[in-house]
């Protein structure tokens, strides 16, 4: 009976951290006002009344708690301890706003105390091609770009309602929709589970979907997103477990990234700081352009979830160097359209830079 009984919650766990997370939401929101963790509306912002940003503390509480139940692979359980320090970092930037250098360290450090613990880091990207496919000690700089990268773009997804949740959402999708084509087979699929449920409950919560008070994540909750699925990606593409290529990695949040690197190049062209805060985003730009912000949600996700099926589906089906290829290709492509000189000219009044 006992072991029947084991077998049940190691069952019901994963889907139990969404139901926490929901009640964690309703325990929290009440007090959202008492913690300094409301999002009061701004000239940027499209909100016009205070919204209670807890739900990144609520997701980081449940994924805890649940792992009271499923002990999580070793590696993958040093995510809590390094995403402790995001999730304390971020809770304190919303109440105190403490700025980018401090944000920037903790993830930093948050990165350095999980290649310590873990001994893990990129030490291939799957190309044999000029020696790529090892990477050596260069692979710990790159670990260190890619993860803060990462963890910045989903800090900066987090724009309107439902985008950074369902970018991590669709992200473990894609993770476990290829490990289980190409072996036919999830590894620690409760893990991915459990991560997703709890997600999911703030994502119905966030778009208004329960008859609860709409919340935020707040920059507790995007950047420990960010941070997570950038190490799942790392644990499911790197040795020992390489149960998906690192190119195919690539895909699985291929939007987040080529979004943020072009507001980024476009802040540094304007000659403003690469984390100054806009609404030059793509997200932003359909919102501007007068489409209602859950359609924009929709082709968002919608466009990330192809386009990582798509290029997926061209690492195994054809070869990673053709996938690498075609996804430097897609990414100037989709460069050039944020680019095009109509854009920025509007962009250059709405920052006037111009008359």
């Amino acid at each position: 009976m006992n072991e029947a009984l084991t077998n049940t919650l190691l069952m019901l766990a994963p889907f139990g951290s969404g139901l926490l997370a929901l009640l964690l939401i309703v325990l929290l929101t009440p007090f959202a006002k008492s913690l300094r963790l409301l999002d009061e509306p701004s000239a940027r912002k499209k909100h016009t009344s205070p919204v209670p940003m807890v739900g990144g503390i609520s997701i980081y509480l449940a994924v805890l708690a649940t792992l009271l139940v499923i002990a999580p692979p070793e590696k993958l359980g040093w995510l809590i301890a390094a995403g402790s320090i995001l999730v304390v970092v971020g809770f304190l930037d919303d109440v105190f706003e403490l700025g980018v250098k401090t944000r920037f360290f903790a993830q930093l450090l948050a990165t350095l105390v999980m290649l310590a613990g873990t001994d893990l880091w990129i030490t291939s990207v799957g190309i044999e091609w000029f020696g790529l496919n090892s990477l050596g000690f260069f692979g710990l700089a790159l670990t260190l770009v890619a993860v803060v990268g990462l963890t910045n773009a989903f800090n900066m997804a987090d724009g309107i309602d439902g985008l950074a949740a369902g970018h991590a959402m669709i992200g473990l999708i894609l993770i476990g929709s290829t490990m289980g084509f190409v072996h036919g087979k999830v590894w620690h699929i409760e893990w991915l589970t459990m991560f997703f449920s709890a997600c999911f409950a703030f994502w119905l919560v966030n778009m208004s979907l329960t008859p609860l008070r709409r919340i935020f994540l707040g920059d507790a909750g995007s950047l420990y997103l960010g941070f997570a699925i950038a190490w799942m990606l790392i644990y499911f593409s790197q040795q020992p477990v390489s149960k998906i290529e690192p190119v195919a990695a690539l895909w699985c949040v291929a939007i987040p990234v080529w979004d943020t690197l072009v507001v980024m190049a476009r802040r540094i062209k304007n000659g403003r700081s690469p984390f100054a805060p806009d609404r030059n985003h793509f997200h932003h730009l359909l919102v501007d352009m007068k489409m209602d912000s859950r359609l924009a949600l929709a082709v968002i996700l919608g466009i990330s979830i192809l386009f990582g099926a798509f290029g997926i589906w061209l690492n195994y089906a054809i070869s990673p160097v053709f996938s690498l290829i075609t996804y430097a290709v897609m990414f100037l492509i989709f460069g050039y359209g944020m680019l095009h000189p109509a854009i920025e000219r509007k962009l250059a009044y709405k920052l006037r830079l111009v008359d």
